[in-house]
């Protein structure tokens, strides 16, 4: 059955009412009536099984009102809560990434620029870019029938990142550099995560295509981040944090 995303504020006592693009693919797609059941979800991990009561038209955006039928808990969320710190990549590379990293679970997506980062977004671009990157996580979070949608943003610079990490220790910090010879990714996962029994959240700092420079490497050192090697071949910045994350997954137990 198909379901929908509505902000917990859309839902009173009894009755939720669904607005926007929600409400428009409710009725010009899916051609639902009045009488009709469609599943609905807060972002939270609450799931409303509801009724269409009325549709109205009379706006340039409709409405849909609904009564609640049933509600439940439905927890498809990993219990390893992934932030991933990702160097914005040039073209639509960071549309992918979202899609990509929601579908698998990660719970928060913060966009960071970087020394070698060549994008460099203006004030403007940034906002613009911000409802189009979130617009992404919650079509994602749809399409994967996630109960909550991932955060995207705001973009930081990569010292402002590592503030960002520290403000909310503790929490597991890697990051991926390909001349890290002494730590791997397995060996760091397993023992920070592995079988499930970490609940201490995990950040992935993963760089932009020309890589993170030794200086940004060492700064994250001193804050507590452990660089790990991802094996003998380069992976491009797009592929890697999917790469850290699905592998955090498998050791958490929450994937297989």
């Amino acid at each position: 059955m198909p379901h929908f995303f509505v902000s917990p504020k859309d839902i009173k006592g009894n009755e939720v009412l669904i607005t926007g693009n929600e409400a428009k693919h409710i009725i010009t797609v899916l051609r639902k009536r009045e009488g009709d059941k469609i599943d609905i979800f807060d972002g939270y991990g609450n799931e409303f099984r509801v009724r269409i009561l009325e549709i109205d038209r009379s706006r340039e955006l409709p409405r849909v009102k609904a009564e609640i039928i049933t509600q439940k808990r439905k927890e498809t969320e990993p219990k390893l809560k992934i932030t991933l710190f990702q160097s914005i990549p040039k073209g639509n590379r960071l549309d992918f990434i979202i899609q990509k990293s929601t579908e698998i679970g990660i719970s928060e997506i913060v966009p960071i620029t970087t020394e070698r980062t060549i994008v460099r977004l203006d004030c403007k671009r940034i906002k613009q870019r911000a409802l189009r990157w979130q617009k992404i996580a919650r079509e994602a979070a749809k399409q994967s029938r996630r109960s909550a949608i991932p955060k995207v943003g705001p973009v930081l610079d990569f010292s402002q990142a590592l503030k960002e990490f520290s403000a909310k220790k503790p929490r597991m910090g890697i990051i991926a550099w390909e001349m890290e010879e002494k730590s791997h990714l397995r060996e760091v996962l397993r023992s920070s995560v592995g079988g499930g029994i970490s609940k201490v959240p995990l950040a992935i700092f993963i760089g932009p295509e020309g890589g993170f420079t030794p200086e940004e490497v060492d700064e994250a050192r001193r804050e507590g981040v452990v660089p790990v090697s991802l094996g003998s071949r380069i992976l491009r910045t797009e592929t890697a944090g999917l790469v850290v994350a699905i592998a955090a997954l498998y050791e958490s137990s929450d994937l297989g």
